[in-house]
């Protein structure tokens, strides 16, 4: 990126740039980017469109954004809604709000508070789930995993459509794993904690399964 290190772009109001290589991007109010884009810094409040990959390295964003490709930040923090039609790839992962990752998310350290719809495998060696909304994964993996409810949930689904404010997913592997509110086939694990409002088709676990007398297994195997 160094000799794109003095290029910076602001969009105030109603706004388009091009793609490129630049220092940093900042948009306040409604921008679009026409290709693929690479920069130090991006930084959007209000609504953003992205024709391209995107890559950079802190990504901070309050309100709407959409990405036709993938998007990989060393540091990602998100309040609002964030689409990205390929992956989603980063050091740190926050989001606050509504996340939809059309191929694989995988992070370090994944932090979601809403809901989110990962078509592919969510990855990251610590992952921390507040679900606020529905939560789709095809896979997750990781190394300590931390999925529970939101306190205020329960008095969001009076007011919702959308679904149970629970994490849906085919197979969750991990060393370490608490979950509640979780609906998934397959839990496999070293140490599994099941909490209030799991429904689990098979629990595989090395050392140790403890289960809330509300969580539902249909078969149990230690490794």
């Amino acid at each position: 990126m160094e000799h794109g290190a003095k290029r910076k772009v602001t969009i105030t109001g109603t706004g388009s740039t091009s793609g490129g290589i630049f220092h940093s991007v900042k948009i306040m109010g409604e921008g679009q980017v026409n290709g693929a884009m690479e920069s130090e810094i991006f930084r959007s409040t209000g609504t953003c469109s992205v024709k391209g990959d995107l890559k950079t390295k802190q990504y901070r964003q309050m309100g709407e954004t959409s990405i036709e490709g993938d998007l990989y930040s060393n540091r990602l923090n998100v309040l609002g809604q964030i689409g990205v039609t390929g992956s989603l790839r980063g050091g740190t992962v926050k989001i606050s709000g509504q996340l939809d990752v059309g191929g694989e998310c995988e992070a370090e350290f994944f932090q979601a508070k809403g809901g989110f719809h990962v078509h592919g495998l969510l990855n990251a060696e610590k992952m921390v789930i507040r679900t606020f909304g529905p939560c789709h994964a095809k896979e997750i993996g990781g190394g300590n995993i931390s999925v529970r409810q939101s306190k205020l949930a329960e008095m969001k689904q009076w007011f919702s459509k959308k679904g149970p404010m629970e994490l849906t997913a085919e197979t969750i592997e991990g060393d370490q794993i608490y979950l509640e509110y979780t609906n998934a086939d397959i839990v496999r694990g070293s140490t599994i904690i099941l909490g209030p409002g799991c429904r689990i088709g098979q629990v595989e676990y090395r050392q140790s399964l403890r289960k809330n007398k509300h969580a539902i297994v249909n078969a149990e195997k230690k490794l």
